[in-house]
């Protein structure tokens, strides 16, 4: 009987999900079963690889590419437990939040674990994770799988081949920029050569809204998670094919990648108020807020075009800390000035070069990222030093990459085309750097500035970098600007319509997807009048709904029509106890003398060399 039962185990212990036998090999095989959610958990299957070692440890990553925090993804894990090929349980010893060491790891055969996703788990403690570098279970809905929040890797053992099996739901798709090695109605099994091209690519699996785009050589997956349909992925394909164009011809007339996806959840359902994407070598994970196609059209297009010029860097220029990334002992690059500053930037230079907006739409970007700079983060600490320790010392400072960073990316422009006669820009230098380095060459943090100007062969630009970057002295905006025809001006007194608050001082309601007004900071003159308060979320404004999916539409109208001594009137919901209750706010619209800072405009009278310049900046060339 006891042999009997040993036996049984043993045919237990080596069945995958299936129920056909799975043998040992130097791979990772995992089984995933979507089908089978337990308590909002998903159970991960592991047929280990094999080992020559008594005690290995097994690892659930701190820390993920292109994040910059501290996640932990080991804290949504539990029930860890290891078998040996007839069924017996290994000894487990947890060392820390994200790792597990198994004794007697010579004869280990099987690993299995439970995993909550972090969308919805608010009773584990920890940092907050970005949504799209998380997880979400929602039984027979939708499946998040960034694969860094199920799936681990042993100690010295992230480079063998990763084989994982879905079970899926019936009628659900896999949108992802991985390939499927086989698949059925029923599975999915995913190879990839490594751990980190594992983590590299994440999958949805709901039912299929999926477009498929060529362009420049390349097959563009969207795949679209709406839950009450208010937009498709042929409409997000519409709206975003003219950006890929133009990114097509910004990198040169052909992208330097066979396939792509766009993978897309529009949530109705934004806890944490929060929004945004996750770039990939080969894809990009977005969390958007539910609304129509047209109401999305500019953010869609501003996230996409930033997220997809990661393509360039860091997938084929990048440093060794990204290049062999340490999942759980992190260390920072210092050219964050790059990944994100320069990816950043070409996504909003892009649009104006290839009229996707205007020249006083690009103006207004730019001022935007300047009066952010100044005002919001420290400029006495070079950007590479923020970039090291951006992790702790610095974290605070992250969100500049994308502000100084991209004005960074503005400036090395404008003085490569000035120092080549217009022929020379960071187009050019992106490409150059690509083609030297690519996906499978890193560079040492300290040798890069030295290196770009190796390829761009102008001395000044690594004064430049000594400067602007590793130094403290602040960027030459007003230089810069003024020699394309730009003209700079610091601050202005002028008249400025105003809804009574600033639009940068609001958040979303993650109870009731409303809008409402973070902190008294953001309530201007008018405001104050008005009687507005901090946490009043908002209603209508002159009987015009002014929730999340109307807010643009309403305000703009408003902007665009009222009047000095018209009526407004604003009903919110404000907190009284326990609970919320409507309350009315009128009076008469006045439009207060305010400070502008950081006033762009074209030139009324510009030189020859600044219109030169600047066409050598702004317009294609011909070839």
């Amino acid at each position: 009987m006891k042999f009997q039962f040993l036996t049984l185990s043993a045919l237990f212990i080596c069945l995958n999900t299936f129920g056909q036998k799975v043998s040992q090999t130097t791979n990772y095989q995992f089984f995933i079963d979507l089908t089978k959610v337990q308590n909002d958990k998903l159970e991960v299957s592991l047929i280990t690889p094999k080992m020559l070692k008594e005690e290995v440890v097994y690892n659930m990553p701190k820390i993920v590419p292109g994040t910059y925090a501290n996640y932990d993804f080991g804290r949504y894990v539990s029930d860890f437990k290891a078998f040996d090929a007839s069924g017996k349980a290994l000894s487990v010893e947890k060392l820390d939040k994200n790792s597990y060491k198994i004794k007697g790891a010579k004869s280990l055969n099987k690993v299995t674990y439970l995993v909550d996703d972090t969308w919805d788990s608010p009773e584990i403690a920890g940092e907050y994770v970005f949504e799209p570098a998380g997880t979400d279970i929602e039984e027979n809905k939708l499946f998040a799988i960034n694969t860094h929040g199920f799936i681990g890797y042993f100690d010295d053992m992230k480079r063998q081949t990763y084989e994982v099996t879905f079970t899926k739901p019936t009628g659900f798709y896999g949108a992802t920029s991985l390939t499927a090695a086989k698949t059925n109605p029923k599975t999915d099994t995913f190879i990839v050569p490594n751990y980190n091209d594992l983590v590299d690519a994440p999958i949805m699996y709901c039912k299929p809204d999926t477009t498929i785009l060529k362009v420049g050589g390349a097959d563009i997956l969207i795949s679209v998670f709406s839950p009450n349909k208010k937009a498709t992925s042929a409409e997000i394909a519409a709206n975003v094919k003219t950006l890929l164009e133009a990114q097509k011809e910004y990198l040169g007339g052909a992208l330097p990648i066979k396939k792509y996806a766009f993978v897309i959840v529009l949530s109705d359902n934004l806890k944490n108020g929060s929004y945004g994407a996750l770039e990939h070598s080969y894809s990009s994970f977005y969390y958007l807020p539910e609304a129509s196609s047209d109401e999305l059209s500019q953010t869609v297009k501003d996230v996409c075009s930033h997220e997809f010029f990661h393509i360039v860097t860091p997938l084929s220029i990048h440093s060794v800390e990204i290049g062999e990334f340490d999942f759980n002992k992190p260390k920072m690059s210092k050219h964050l000035w790059m990944y994100e500053g320069m990816t950043e930037y070409a996504a909003g230079h892009m649009q104006m070069k290839y009229n996707l907006i205007d020249l006083p739409m690009y103006l207004n970007m730019l001022k935007s990222k300047i009066s952010n700079m100044n005002d919001r983060y420290k400029d006495d600490v070079p950007f590479t030093v923020m970039s090291a320790d951006v992790l702790e010392k610095y974290k605070d400072q992250y969100q500049n990459v994308y502000e100084k960073g991209a004005l960074i990316g503005l400036c090395l422009d404008v003085k490569l085309r000035q120092l080549s006669g217009g022929k020379y820009g960071t187009q050019n230098l992106m490409r150059d750097l690509s083609k030297y380095y690519g996906k499978e060459k890193s560079f040492n943090d300290d040798e890069l500035f030295d290196k770009i100007t190796e390829v761009t062969k102008y001395p000044e630009i690594r004064q430049f970098f000594a400067k602007y970057v590793e130094g403290k002295e602040p960027l030459p905006i007003q230089e810069t600007l003024k020699s394309v025809g730009i003209d700079y001006l610091k601050s202005r007194k002028k008249k400025e319509k105003t809804l009574g608050f600033s639009v940068y001082n609001l958040g979303i309601s993650p109870e009731t997807k409303g809008v409402f007004i973070i902190d008294e900071d953001g309530i201007d003159e008018l405001g104050k009048k008005l009687g507005l308060k901090a946490g009043d979320e908002f209603v209508s404004l002159n009987g015009q709904k002014l929730d999340l999916t109307s807010f643009r539409t309403t305000r703009s109208e408003f902007m665009a029509n009222a009047k000095e001594g018209d009526d407004v009137n604003y009903v919110v919901l404000r907190k009284e106890g326990d609970k919320k209750v409507e309350v009315k706010l009128t009076g008469k619209l006045f439009i207060p003398e305010v400070e502008e800072k950081n006033i762009l405009s074209a030139a009324e009278n510009p030189t020859e060399e600044q219109l030169t310049l600047q066409k050598a900046w702004l317009v294609p060339s011909a070839n």
